[in-house]
């Protein structure tokens, strides 16, 4: 069981912005990867659907780690939640950011999203919800699971030096 912790807690702002440029900076080195793949050894990476996933669930698993190690214990709920929400939105508006310069660069650029019957806007505007509800449930288990990752090292460390 973990002890109280004398140390301040960690912020809100400073868990997401780990876990953005953990998502960040993982998303930039996998694109490194798929170019030298392509370009150099000239193999494809094949289907790479459910990349992003494991690209946000390492992400917020690496905060869960810190989190745990910063406050020697484990995130309350209620502001694992808050924070698993604002890591969500954080993940939606890098994704959105993205799409915008996709269509942007795109013949009729930004405009050809409105193109769309309202039929079909709604269908993605529901598309886009849906995956919101997904990375948010996500990103909460990953913080979880990753501060019970960091918490059963400590155990084991702590019990190695008893030893």
């Amino acid at each position: 069981m973990s002890q109280p912790s004398t140390v301040s807690p960690i912020s809100n702002g400073a868990l997401v912005l780990r876990y953005s440029a953990f998502l960040i900076g993982g998303v930039i080195v996998l694109n490194i990867a798929f170019l030298v793949l392509e370009s150099y050894l000239k193999q494809s990476p094949g289907s790479t659907g459910a990349l992003g996933l494991i690209l946000i669930w390492s992400a917020a698993s690496w905060m869960g780690q810190i989190w745990f190690r910063r406050e020697q214990a484990r995130p309350p709920p209620g502001r694992a939640w808050f924070v698993a929400l604002l890591c969500a939105l954080a993940t939606f508006v890098l994704q959105a950011a993205l799409v915008l310069v996709i269509a942007g660069s795109m013949p009729g650029g930004i405009a050809s999203i409105a193109r769309y019957r309202s039929s079909d806007q709604m269908l993605i505007a529901g598309a886009f919800i849906s995956i919101l509800v997904l990375e948010f449930l996500l990103i909460r288990g990953a913080i979880f699971w990753g501060a019970k990752a960091e918490e059963k090292r400590a155990q084991q460390r702590a019990a190695k030096a008893q030893a």
